[in-house]
């Protein structure tokens, strides 16, 4: 299922012209030098074509014939490889290395050497064999160069050039054009040609499990790259590497098998949407969450700015954006394309592999919704320079010091939990108030947090502003907690530290222990208030001690929230203004 959407992913998008998108049979690759050939096959430059309008040299992207995954053994890339590939060139720390090594490190040079001159002959081989199908006199050209080359022929400038780029790709073109030989539409036709057909396959053929067809099947599949955390070459969803995985003798990715067509779109696809600049990737935690939808919809666009508000930098289109999710949360507006076919995967690095998350799949409206009413369920009473929609990283910062300390799975299980309409995770209610209890600070982030799971997993039904109202000991605790806090703030302007620097963790979890002390404290800071401020300083606590009875002596994790809550909330009624006639 997953595979078969990554395909028909591809195949919207290569259909779009605005989209650039690989052809089958091409891959983006990272390319820093050029080796440029004359008419007669004669070298006549090594150019470093690497972008330095930054701050140091980057490889240029560009569509380049996949020859398949590069594993341990010798596989030359048609038209593009390693400078050792292409030209025989051996790295200095091999060429140059000296006499009087010791004899194992003389045998490992040694054999170092000669697979860099066999590597370079499978290069030769594969462009030569490559010449039976092409008629273009510019691959003329080049097979003259193989014919001619020699890796000797390098002068010292070239050489040198080559060591400063290191193991960076390079490709060919003739002087005088502008077009490399990878560009130029008969060479690209016939390599196409070439890589979809089962005849001049040495792979197996059989039936495609994503499309059903029978066609050649991908031994190896292309990697993924951009999922962070994973290897930098890239990971892979389908690999075989072990005997025990071995079924009915077949080996490696012939368990599952998939074609080498399919392979590519389903690969490409899932490339292009982990790119950051196409704005289909959210990065919760350590998975890496793309989404996308049957057809082009605004959709697309308001379920990431739903999940992480930083994907745009336009204020008003931000605000605009906001108020709509606002709108849908409440039924008062519609979602565009909402009976659109709509796909999310979540993606986490396992060594050379990924593991998949979580698959979620739904309508455009079905899946929006639920983003739409997370946020609605985070609403509550804020300062002006608070957020109107919290992204999930920001709530996973919540929950510990460091962005490295967070749970691995919390991530994940927070996300399924907003893409499902689920329960909140248990564990970011416990890792939020261990924050609070830690640093002592209760934001607007951390109170939504906390709001919205105690809504959602216990239906408490807290509203956005003070009520002071609630029966709950706990909610009237943290606000009998705050006011104790401002009362000492007005009798001794300037504190460097407040009595929730010191009692809050003690007062959220075990009231009856510290609020009498707190209370007898109270009465010192209440004497030294003058006129109005005493007035409804002491007004105000005897409001909230009449909704308390007693003092529990412990509270459970869904006190402590109602605590935080409370807390909150009575500090942000302290700075709100009030209609005239108020205290």
């Amino acid at each position: 299922m997953i595979l078969q959407k990554l395909c028909d992913y591809y195949d919207r998008l290569a259909a779009d012209p605005d989209v650039a998108i690989s052809e089958e049979g091409f891959a983006p690759q990272k390319v820093s030098f050029e080796v440029v050939i004359e008419e007669d096959g004669s070298l006549h430059a090594i150019q470093d074509i690497r972008d330095t309008s930054g701050k140091k040299p980057v490889p240029r992207s560009m569509q380049l014939p996949y020859c398949g995954k590069r594993a341990a053994g010798i596989m030359p890339m048609f038209l593009w490889d390693k400078a050792d590939y292409l030209l025989g060139w051996v790295p200095p720390e091999i060429a140059t290395a000296p006499d009087d090594e010791f004899a194992s490190d003389q045998k490992k040079r040694l054999k170092k050497f000669e697979r860099i001159g066999e590597c370079h002959d499978a290069c030769k081989t594969l462009h030569l064999e490559m010449a039976a199908n092409l008629s273009a006199s510019e691959y003329d050209a080049l097979k003259n160069f193989f014919d001619k080359w020699t890796p000797t022929q390098l002068s010292d400038e070239q050489d040198k050039l080559l060591r400063e780029i290191g193991s960076g790709f390079g490709v060919f073109r003739i002087r005088g054009q502008q077009q490399r030989l990878h560009e130029l539409p008969a060479i690209r036709n016939a390599w196409a040609k070439k890589s979809t057909s089962v005849e001049d396959s040495k792979e197996v053929a059989s039936m495609c499990l994503v499309s059903g067809e029978h066609a050649t099947l991908a031994r190896l599949h292309p990697p993924i790259k951009g999922v962070s955390g994973a290897q930098s070459s890239g990971a892979s969803i389908v690999s075989f590497n072990l005997t025990a995985f071995t079924s009915y003798g077949k080996t490696q990715s012939y368990n599952a098998p998939v074609s080498e067509s399919a392979a590519f779109r389903y690969t490409t696809a899932l490339n292009m949407l982990l790119q950051r600049d196409l704005g289909r990737k959210v990065q919760i935690g350590d998975t890496a969450c793309v989404f996308w939808a049957d057809k082009p919809t605004e959709s697309e666009d308001l379920f990431g700015f739903g999940l992480d508000t930083e994907r745009t930098e336009d204020e008003t289109l931000a605000a605009e954006t906001g108020r709509m999710l606002k709108r849908i949360a409440l039924g008062e507006a519609d979602v565009p394309e909402a009976e659109t076919g709509f796909y999310v995967l979540g993606l986490a690095p396992n060594a050379s592999r990924l593991s998949v998350r979580f698959w979620i799949t739904g309508t455009a409206g079905e899946l929006i919704r639920r983003v739409a009413q997370h946020q609605q369920r985070l609403e509550i009473v804020k300062g002006s320079k608070d957020r109107d929609v919290i992204p999930l990283w920001l709530i996973l910062a919540q929950t510990s010091r460091e962005t490295k300390e967070i749970p691995p799975l919390l991530g994940g299980a927070l996300l399924r939990a907003v893409l499902t309409g689920g329960r909140y995770p248990d564990a970011l209610l416990a890792a939020i108030l261990r924050r609070i209890r830690a640093d002592r600070e209760i934001k607007h982030v951390r109170a939504a947090t906390i709001k919205a799971i105690l809504n959602h997993n216990h239906q408490l039904e807290i509203p956005v502003m003070l009520d002071s109202e609630r029966q709950e000991t706990s909610y009237q605790l943290g606000r009998l907690f705050a006011s104790l806090e401002r009362a000492q703030e007005d009798a001794l302007p300037g504190l460097n530290a407040t009595i929730k620097d010191r009692y809050f963790g003690a007062a959220s979890a075990t009231p009856a222990t510290v609020f009498p002390r707190l209370i007898r404290m109270s009465q010192h800071h209440l004497g030294k208030l003058e006129g109005g401020k005493k007035v409804v300083a002491d007004k105000r606590m005897q409001e909230i001690m009449g909704h308390i009875d007693q003092f529990p002596s412990h509270m459970n994790l869904t006190d402590q929230g109602l605590f935080a809550i409370g807390y909150y909330h009575q500090r942000q009624d302290f700075f709100t203004k009030k209609p005239k006639g108020d205290d």
